[in-house]
């Protein structure tokens, strides 16, 4: 089977077939293609319900399939029903010439599908065979439905902390449970590429969000199960540390420290307060003295009194001209116009049929002396449709006969309108 390759890069050669939706599994199928792999996208008839995501309740208003961009750049994409007969022989031989086979199905879908990892290896013994789920490989809930929101978030136990103790948390970020998981399950793939390397033969391997959720909070589910005491909430104004907290600056904007490092910053934010004789004050000189009970309450009531009489780019200046850790709780204005994240590449450039020039979010890694592609757009349905069954053999009047069956679609087909939750 020869495919077109993809741009040369440091995966060139690499053939990847991506049967998944949303963005976890996607996600990988993004890294890969920036550094050179083909991926062939498998998109149902109707396409990805990423391409909807924005039509959710709630989400910024665009017309354009926004949030199926950044997790899709650069890949070609196969409209095709793998519930048909007939799509049977395509994947087939598109399994043939594959070395790495992505997909987040349930497990019954993939067994109805014939496409469980003993069936794909059987067909390619080199294949890497990876497996994005909600809930794991084993157990009662493998066949239940999953997203970041509720596997990795929720369940892991790293929402429970950020609930204020008067109301409600807000919107998470959308699929950012997806891409921290999808991170785990490509660094999987590229380890069973080089186990490949050296065995000959592909493996399967798997990463769940309910795993990398546990991962992410692992810090605190391991003081748990060493039994470590867990200490009450408490109210902002009261809370353990004067540094935990946020603080909002004169003109309403807030801002945050990270003291780690207390016995050798302490002084440092005495200095930028202009209380630089709380640092030898008896009360607060050593991290035990400022814990005992109320002296943390004082020292927010301090921080908060001075800080509400300056602005917060004042308030960023001196936090900075003294080294002390500190963030702005950045809107996503000032994401788009953070000079740091474009100094190291946070975004790239590039031109979309529809949209004209268009920035976009990059995939995060870097590998020096290995430059990743030129980026592109993302597919529109079905757009390579036609030309990756010619590659596999197909003549016209085949590819025809399939789509007027609607087996196959290429990009004229619409994507059907599939609206988000009621």
């Amino acid at each position: 089977m020869a495919l077109s390759p993809q741009e040369s890069g440091l995966l060139s050669g690499i053939r990847v077939l991506e049967a998944a939706s949303m963005i976890m599994v996607p996600s990988v199928g993004a890294v890969l293609a920036d550094y050179g792999a083909e991926v062939i996208k498998l998109e149902p008839i109707e396409g990805d319900l990423n391409r909807r995501g924005h039509l959710i309740p709630g989400m910024p208003l665009h017309d354009y399939e926004y949030c199926f961009l950044p997790d899709n750049r650069g890949k070609r994409s196969l409209s095709i029903d793998l519930k048909a007969p007939e799509a049977r022989a395509i994947l087939r031989r598109l399994i043939e010439g594959a070395d790495v086979f992505l997909t987040n199905h349930r497990p019954k879908s993939l067994e109805g599908l014939g496409l469980g990892w003993p069936e794909l290896q059987a067909i390619n013994p080199r294949l890497v065979y990876a497996h994005g789920t909600g809930f794991g490989d084993a157990g009662e809930e493998i066949d239940k439905p999953g997203f970041d929101s509720v596997c990795y978030w929720a369940r892991s136990g790293l929402e429970a902390n950020m609930f204020p103790l008067e109301g409600w948390l807000g919107h998470l970020g959308y699929g950012s449970g997806d891409h921290a998981t999808g991170n785990a399950l490509l660094a999987a793939v590229m380890m069973a590429l080089f186990a490949r390397e050296r065995s000959g033969r592909g493996t399967r391997v798997s990463c769940s969000l309910l795993a990398s959720g546990a991962w992410s909070n692992s810090v605190m589910i391991q003081a748990k199960l060493l039994g470590a005491q867990f200490l009450e909430r408490r109210p902002r104004e009261d809370a353990r540390s004067f540094t935990s907290v946020y603080y909002r600056a004169g003109d309403k904007r807030l801002f945050k420290m990270a003291i780690v490092n207390t016995q050798r910053d302490w002084p440092k934010v005495c200095r930028v307060i202009g209380r630089p004789e709380l640092a030898a004050d008896p009360r607060y000189a050593t991290l035990a003295d400022r814990t005992k009970e109320g002296r943390m309450k004082e020292l927010i009531r301090i921080c908060d009194e001075v800080f509400a009489t300056q602005p917060v780019d004042y308030w960023r200046r001196k936090l900075e001209e003294h080294d002390v850790p500190h963030s702005v709780i950045a809107n996503l204005d000032d994401v788009v116009a953070d000079k740091q994240m474009a100094a190291n590449g946070v975004f790239v450039e590039f031109d979309d049929p529809v949209l004209g020039r268009v920035r976009a979010v990059d995939t995060p890694m870097k590998i020096e002396g290995h430059a990743k592609t030129k980026p592109a757009p993302a597919p529109r349905l079905g757009e390579h449709t036609g030309a990756i069954l010619a590659e596999l053999g197909l003549g016209e009047q085949e590819i025809q006969s399939l789509a007027a069956r609607r087996i196959v679609a290429d990009h004229a087909e619409p994507s059907a309108p599939i609206p988000g939750p009621q």
